[in-house]
């Protein structure tokens, strides 16, 4: 029988797009759309105002050119390959030049929406500084999109190469800032032409320097479980992720944390969840990426009510986000064993959230005392600590009933 490696393709993509949408459906649920246009809006609204104000002074170009060199240097190639391929299709790989072209192309289309968005949002600020003509928007599209497309088929030639991941990263990233940097600064009537030289002969030599050398099957398969595992464990902020296995660290010096906790049979959750969010990466590396990003943007704000709506904004993502860890020790039959009730656990799994909230609530308060005053920063207090209220004694208890 023979082997089609576009039909393998195509089956292997469906699937993944199947997942894909799947996941996707439970990540951007009805609640979550919801804070993020209200999220969106207000920021929206802040960078309008905020660009009317901006000096020439502003280093808009060198924020640009790192915010899109990282958009097109990080270019993992989508090849969805399995752990038997590496047994099973390596005596292929003369045949699977197809599924790689594919790979590759579906890789660069798939990617592209992260420097448009950059790109998008930037122009106002980009015009504001440098006074060019919004038509340079197409032109930049196109120029950047190159360089995008070249750093996908590099990092495809380079993963045949020893030292794939040090000499030619660092190869890319300063190839494509000084492009785009380039392209940014000076004109296009010069700059166009030798982004288009550079690109050309730079893949010219590479491919050349590969030809004839095999590809290296374990470095694909483990730089694709690296690349789904991601999404997995952003997936897993929402929902729970059967194929994602948790990071666990014992983190022996925050044991001061469960001293509080008393001995006692109507703890026993309490101390169980405190436990878990500390030891477990996906808990606690959540909580503290979400309270280092509100504590930037809230510095960085200013004004009373956009204080409020980041605050609250951030206190429901962190809040909404944690409430499918109420499941994790579904799977576990000896937890079952406890003597305990589900009232019990779930009382102790809303009080461990409700402290998380309250930290946060707390301390986004006191940002806003430094910036709106004590008598602003009180009613900012209050008004997140009845929001966390709301949302620990009310909207939980619901949510988690409506999941039963």
């Amino acid at each position: 029988m023979s082997f089609n490696s576009r039909e393998l393709w195509q089956k292997r993509f469906e699937a993944y797009t199947t997942e894909l949408i799947r996941y996707m459906r439970y990540m951007f649920n009805d609640h979550l759309l919801f804070v993020l246009v209200i999220g969106v809006g207000a920021g929206i609204f802040y960078y309008a105002g905020w660009v009317k104000t901006i000096q020439e002074t502003f280093p808009a170009i060198p924020l640009m050119v790192t915010l899109l060199t990282i958009a097109v240097v990080i270019s993992p190639i989508i090849t969805l390959l399995k752990e038997p391929d590496i047994v099973y299709l390596i005596v292929k790989e003369t045949e699977m030049q197809d599924y790689f072209k594919r790979a590759k192309r579906i890789s660069f289309w798939m990617q592209l929406y992260l420097y448009i968005v950059i790109l998008a949002v930037a122009m106002p600020m980009y015009v504001g500084v440098t006074h060019r003509s919004y038509f340079h928007f197409f032109l930049l599209l196109v120029s950047i999109g190159a360089i995008k497309l070249w750093n996908v088929y590099t990092n495809w030639e380079s993963m045949k190469l020893d030292n794939s991941d040090t000499t030619w990263m660092f190869a890319r990233v300063v190839i494509s800032a000084l492009l785009i940097y380039l392209l940014l600064a000076f004109s296009f009537y010069w700059t166009i032409p030798l982004t288009i030289i550079v690109l050309g002969l730079s893949y010219w030599g590479l491919k050349k320097r590969t030809e004839g050398i095999i590809l290296r099957w374990e470095i694909l398969i483990d730089k694709e479980q690296g690349r789904m595992n991601r999404f997995y464990r952003l997936v897993n902020l929402f929902t729970d992720v059967p194929h994602l296995k948790g990071t666990v660290r014992r983190r022996a010096y925050l044991d001061f944390l469960y001293r509080p906790i008393p001995y006692a049979n109507r703890k026993t959750y309490a101390y169980l969840w405190s436990r878990t969010f500390v030891r477990i990466n996906e808990f606690s590396g959540l909580y503290l990426r979400l309270t280092v990003v509100a504590v930037i943007l809230l510095i960085f704000l200013s004004g009373f009510y956009l204080t409020i709506v980041f605050s609250l904004l951030f206190l429901y993502l962190t809040g909404f986000q944690f409430i499918p860890m109420i499941k994790h020790f579904d799977g576990q039959i000896m937890q079952r064993l406890y003597p305990i009730t589900e009232a019990v656990k779930k009382r102790s799994y809303i009080h461990l959230l409700r402290i998380l909230l309250l930290a946060q609530a707390i301390l986004f308060s006191l940002i806003g005392i430094a910036q709106n005053g004590s008598v602003g920063g009180l009613w900012i207090l209050i008004i997140n600590v009845g929001f966390v209220a709301a949302f620990t004694f009310l909207y939980v208890p619901y949510r988690l009933k409506k999941m039963e």
